[in-house]
């Protein structure tokens, strides 16, 4: 006998059907209990110990967050099927939320997973994603046919299919458009201009570098100068961005000096380089003892060797303001194998966006800066708890 497991997509959404087909091929008559066809998703953290012995201890939590079985034979128990070859389709609906009520319930106390049949009036946590951080953290989806034979002796016989399960994001709908979050960092570079009289340097203008490099300055046809920076990374639509859509990412970096004559025929500054990566985290609890998080990055954009010229924005306030994300950001989109944002009751996962950019002064060395924040990374796919209905996305990235 043997069993194979077809199915017509192996990445499914949440509120999608997840559908194939159960083959049998028998070479010889067969006696059958049941064709069963079995949806099963469970989420693994693990805490692994050593002692000063050596010796190893594991403590494992599982959580089971769908769990669907059913049944495609039709026939009494003990049916002989001739031989030949049987095809049997079978369809789920992959539900929107986890099995799993544990943390609506809050009975972590147990070491056994929780499980209601209430409905979503009781916080019921959106069906996780599959994820795979390591042997100790995982959530791992897998459909499952299975054809028992009556008889102590004989053995079941099945195949297995791996999932990939898309979430939702779940609660009400909004209909605002989304609030800008801006991060700011400061940093203090340093650069080297053509000779500046001393009475250039006044509150407001760039300052004159201390140390060796002022005494060069003493000696030499140029001066050193430190350059002021406020780097500012704005994200939009709250920080959320969606697989497979433009980064809602906007950089900028200004001089912190008075007014842009302070820079104008003493400062030029280009653009050399720009890298864009995405960190993730996992990290999770193991009966309420906290397991390290596991990290990992993404480049999602590394641009070498640039020679762009950055000219101010006109702003109201006359202090020199670049924008950087205009000259190289314009096609950058999430991936669609990136796993969304998750918090479950033992694992959760974040991730944050962070931009490394080099710049030079007056074609001097490219000097780095670097800025981070965190940033929420959805499926784009909305379930409203206001109507128990799945969404499009509410709405669009920014210009």
């Amino acid at each position: 006998m043997q069993v194979s497991l077809f199915l017509d997509s192996k990445v499914v959404s949440v509120g999608s059907p997840l559908t194939g087909i159960v083959g049998i091929t028998l070479k010889e008559p067969a006696s059958i209990d049941d064709i069963s066809v079995r949806f099963r998703g469970v989420s693994v953290t693990a805490r692994t110990e050593i002692n000063g012995q050596g010796q190893v201890t594991q403590e494992v939590e599982q959580h089971t967050h769908v769990d669907i079985v059913t049944s495609l034979f039709d026939q009494p128990r003990g049916t002989i099927l001739e031989p030949g070859e049987q095809i049997l389709l079978f369809a789920f609906k992959v539900p929107v939320f986890s099995e799993c009520t544990c943390l609506a319930l809050q009975r972590r106390s147990t070491r056994a997973c929780q499980h209601s049949a209430e409905t979503a009036d009781l916080g019921r946590t959106g069906l996780p994603p599959t994820f795979y951080a390591n042997d100790e953290m995982y959530i791992d989806y897998r459909v499952i046919a299975t054809v028992n034979r009556p008889g102590i002796f004989r053995f079941k016989k099945s195949a297995s299919c791996i999932i990939t399960v898309i979430p939702a994001m779940v609660g009400p709908a909004s209909e605002n458009s989304g609030d800008n979050v801006t991060e700011y960092k400061n940093v203090v570079l340093s650069a080297k201009c053509d000779k500046l009289p001393e009475e250039y340097f006044v509150p407001g203008a760039l300052p004159k570098v201390s140390g060796m490099k002022k005494i060069f300055s003493l000696s030499l046809k140029h001066t050193y100068v430190h350059v002021p920076l406020k780097a500012e990374m704005v994200l939009y639509n709250n920080c959320e961005a969606s697989l497979g859509e433009q980064i809602p990412l906007g950089l900028y970096i200004s001089i912190e000096v008075d007014d842009v004559s302070r820079i104008i025929g003493i400062l030029t500054i280009k653009l050399r380089s720009i890298k864009i990566v995405l960190e993730s985290t996992a990290s999770g609890y193991v009966w309420q003892d906290q397991v390290e998080g596991r990290g990992k990055t993404v480049i999602l954009l590394q641009q070498d060797d640039l020679d762009v010229p950055l000219t101010p924005e006109n702003g109201e306030d006359h202090v020199p303001r670049f924008r950087i994300d205009d000259k190289v950001l314009k096609s950058i989109e999430l991936g669609k194998d990136i796993v969304p944002d998750f918090d479950i009751i033992s694992l959760n996962h974040r991730h944050k966006i962070g931009a490394v950019i080099g710049l030079s002064f007056n074609d001097g060395d490219s000097r780095i800066l670097g800025i981070s924040h965190a940033i929420i990374i959805n499926s784009g796919i909305y379930y409203d708890l206001d109507t128990h209905m799945l969404l499009p996305k509410l709405y669009q990235t920014a210009d």
